[in-house]
């Protein structure tokens, strides 16, 4: 049986969430690609996408688009778990996260440093996984990927320090080399928390 808390206010088994973050180049959008392809026989698992107020694109992470109109709207129709806004874009975690949490089921989703206090307030069970980055594999990354919001490397790089308030222990998982080898620990995180 997955290891469960009850969360009295809805009498259901409450499940975890696994919230991923990083600075940018840290790797997190190739490494949940990675846990998707190795846990998608796991039914209890969700990989969640964002939604965001930016157009999909190759350049960026697979998420979903609102335009501002209709995210705000979804919003006041309380469509999202939590929200939160960064670089000039609104990002929502969907409300359809937390049912499957409040279910006793798992999510990993692709976090936001910065938001680490409204995922603590959305979810009652967050595990945190940070990925750490030597700054020169950081650099390279940024570099090679020739995005136009990683113009200002110097500024990148030193997000790679920036730590935001919360209150969940952090877990510092290294992503240095092959996504394989950060998403096996992973894998053994999830594993502690949610059996097959």
């Amino acid at each position: 049986m997955p290891d469960q808390t009850t969360d009295h206010t809805t009498d259901h088994p409450t499940g975890t969430v696994f919230v991923i973050v990083g600075p940018s180049g840290s790797g997190k959008d190739t490494l949940i690609n990675w846990l998707r392809a190795e846990l998608q026989d796991r039914k209890e698992i969700q990989f969640v996408r964002r939604i965001v107020t930016r157009p999909s694109d190759k350049g960026h992470e697979d998420h979903d688009t609102m335009e501002l109109a209709q995210f705000l709207s979804a919003k006041e129709a309380g469509a999202f778990a939590t929200t939160w806004q960064a670089h000039d874009l609104h990002y929502a975690i969907p409300a359809s996260a937390k049912d499957h949490v409040d279910q006793g089921g798992l999510a990993i989703l692709n976090g936001a440093r910065r938001a680490l206090g409204q995922l603590e307030a959305a979810f009652a069970r967050l595990q945190i996984i940070h990925l750490d980055v030597d700054p020169a594999i950081l650099a390279g990354r940024l570099t090679n990927r020739g995005r136009n919001s990683d113009t200002n490397l110097s500024a990148r790089l030193a997000q790679q320090k920036l730590y935001f308030q919360a209150k969940t222990p952090i877990i510092h998982v290294p992503n240095n080399g092959p996504a394989a080898e950060a998403g096996r620990q992973i894998v053994k995180l999830i594993e502690q928390r949610h059996h097959r």
